[in-house]
């Protein structure tokens, strides 16, 4: 295979860790296109309070940390990173496009100008624009048409789906990444990014809830017909979990991740109720046995109250019955024994666990797991963003990422 032009970054910076994908557009000999992972680094995240930068340096060390990683795993260096942002400051908007097409056919330039008048709206001035996605063009009133070049027309519209996210958060990310020595390329929604390693064009049109676990935050979003309905961040993921556990057992925060990671489950049935645990008591030699049923019941009630909020906010959107092809879970809060059967029970909707692999080359089985998916998806979108600068258009390898990718540019 032949490397299409230099390898992108993608920085998932998280509360927990910091992960950086390293990813590359390739050619094979029969002229098709795969991106390949070739690198990936995790690091220790420091100088963040949830998904906000509050030590800039610390934050610094941590990215500069993952992505060394990361090259020195792919023997190869980097310049331009694509960075995750969430949390409960992004915000998401419709506009509406209109421009006259004077009973000719419509062409791409056509599309510019509509999707430019879309995105055309004030937004606070706190806050930026991150994403403009053209959800469907309607032509002199017929809705629902996904690409109207050819068509004759004398009114064309265009949905915008608006996403713009807290200035100040998403400045302080490009400078970290300018001083760890990248180029900050581009800020891009953490949950589309997972949407776009994991979900699968069928299930965003079907309609799928992806929830994303992560340390300080549970993020969701919603597609149906393929269009992005709903999005929105719970303050509470696997951390919650973590201090619920500390205060129930009565051991440091550091004993209760390693008993989460070693011995949790999320649903209490699931596990032994004759299996005991050694935990830390009050001095050195005063260790006690606690059932390992305890642990699982401290996890389950906490999971399923961040899964019940989420229900509640699809059930109050009347969205959970357009769910067809149910929910999908990734993130690093998700790969818990039992998280799968516990979210089927509340939803009682089909349910799996959301892990990038699929349309990838390279090193697919390092980033093979739930807390990968937005790190790999932003080196996706980094690598077809590269594409379509490049090329001006896409190749075969857009049309297995789906039509909807085209959404991002």
């Amino acid at each position: 295979m032949i490397s299409m032009r230099r390898p992108v970054l993608g920085l998932d910076v998280g509360s927990a860790e910091t992960r950086a994908v390293i990813a590359d557009m390739q050619l094979a000999d029969d002229g098709s296109e795969t991106v390949q992972i070739l690198g990936v680094g995790v690091a220790q995240s420091e100088g963040l309070s949830g998904p906000t930068v509050t030590n800039l340096e610390a934050a610094t060390k941590s990215m500069r940390a993952a992505i060394r990683q990361a090259e020195l795993m792919a023997d190869r260096e980097v310049e331009d990173a694509y960075i995750g942002v969430s949390g409960a400051h992004v915000d998401i908007s419709r506009s509406t496009g209109v421009v006259a097409i004077d009973g000719v056919e419509v062409v791409a330039a056509d599309l510019a100008r509509v999707e430019a008048v879309g995105r055309a709206i004030p937004i606070q001035p706190d806050t930026e624009l991150i994403h403009a996605l053209c959800q469907e063009y309607v032509v002199d009133g017929r809705r629902g048409i996904r690409d109207p070049v050819g068509m004759t027309a004398t009114r064309l519209e265009s949905e915008v789906c608006i996403v713009t996210a807290r200035s100040d958060a998403c400045r302080v990310l490009r400078s970290a990444v300018d001083r760890a020595g990248y180029r900050p390329a581009e800020v891009v929604l953490d949950s589309l990014a997972s949407a776009l390693a994991v979900l699968t064009e069928q299930e965003r049109e079907a309609g799928a809830a992806l929830i994303e676990i992560g340390a300080a935050s549970t993020d969701l979003v919603v597609f149906d017909a393929g269009k992005i309905r709903h999005l929105r961040s719970v303050p509470w993921g696997s951390n919650s979990i973590t201090r619920d556990i500390a205060r129930g057992l009565g051991v440091p925060e550091e004993e209760a991740l390693r008993l989460k990671e070693e011995y949790g489950a999320a649903l209490k049935r699931s596990v032994d109720p004759h299996d005991k645990l050694e935990v830390s008591g009050p001095t050195v030699r005063a260790g006690r046995r606690v059932g390992r049923e305890l642990l699982a019941h401290i996890i389950e009630q906490r999971l399923d109250e961040i899964l019940g909020i989420i229900y509640d906010d699809l059930e109050d959107l009347n969205l959970r019955d357009n769910l067809g092809a149910g929910v999908v879970l990734t993130g690093g809060g998700a790969s818990l024994p039992a998280t799968v059967e516990l979210a089927r029970a509340v939803f009682n909707l089909p349910v799996r666990l959301g892990e990038p692999g699929v349309r990838l080359g390279g090193l697919v089985d390092a980033v093979r797991r739930p807390k990968y998916a937005a790190g790999v998806g932003l080196a996706l979108y980094g690598s077809m963003r590269g594409r379509r600068t490049r090329l001006g258009g896409f190749g075969r390898v857009a049309g297995r990422l789906g039509d909807w990718l085209r959404d991002f540019f």
